[in-house]
């Protein structure tokens, strides 16, 4: 499939597709059907181009660098919070700051705040209070005007560690952004 590319298929071919184009092919043979699973929109990736839709005399050239960090980024998550079940923070920790340095050098903010979230957890479970209000007053400072339920998460989650660390009146900032955002959600 990905050697001849998918007629009529998308320029570049991203995992949702390639599970769409399989399962019509192994539907049509009587196969077993292949497993779908997705995390963090990872099936929009594309790890190929479509080799369809290039000329015949046009290489379908390579995966862009940002597609490949924001597949590093998506997968980085998914392997930590599988460790992180598994009750291995010592390995979740390095890989989610592997990708929270991956996501910063990519072009879309992608999974970023998902990252500082799952970062910001973890940090605050294993005693490192203060790491954790450093990654999250960064979310802060990305979702601060956008007004939807990451950003009060993220309001509410840093005003939960800055109250923990006795920084109250900070906490109080916090929670009064949160419902600002908020009634500002509610009326648009």
């Amino acid at each position: 499939m990905l050697r001849h590319g998918v007629e009529g298929g998308p320029e570049l071919i991203d995992l949702d597709t390639l599970y769409r184009v399989l399962l019509e092919r192994l539907r049509a043979k009587n196969r077993p059907l292949p497993q779908h699973s997705q995390e963090n929109g990872v099936g929009r990736l594309p790890p190929a181009r479509n080799k369809s839709r290039a000329g015949r005399h046009t290489p379908a050239g390579p995966v862009l660098p940002a597609d490949v960090r924001a597949a590093m980024v998506s997968t980085g998550l998914a392997v930590a919070r599988l460790l992180r079940a598994e009750g291995n923070t010592r390995d979740a920790l390095p890989v989610l700051r592997l990708a929270l340095q991956e996501q910063r050098t990519a072009d879309a903010p992608g999974d970023l705040l998902a990252v500082q979230l799952e970062l910001s957890e973890l940090l605050a479970e294993t005693g490192q209070v203060k790491d954790a209000i450093e990654v999250l007053e960064l979310a802060f400072q990305q979702v601060h005007k956008v007004y939807g339920p990451e950003a009060v998460l993220v309001c509410r989650r840093l005003a939960d560690l800055l109250q923990e660390s006795g920084n109250h009146l900070q906490a109080c900032e916090v929670l009064k952004h949160a419902l600002d955002i908020s009634e500002r959600g509610g009326h648009a």
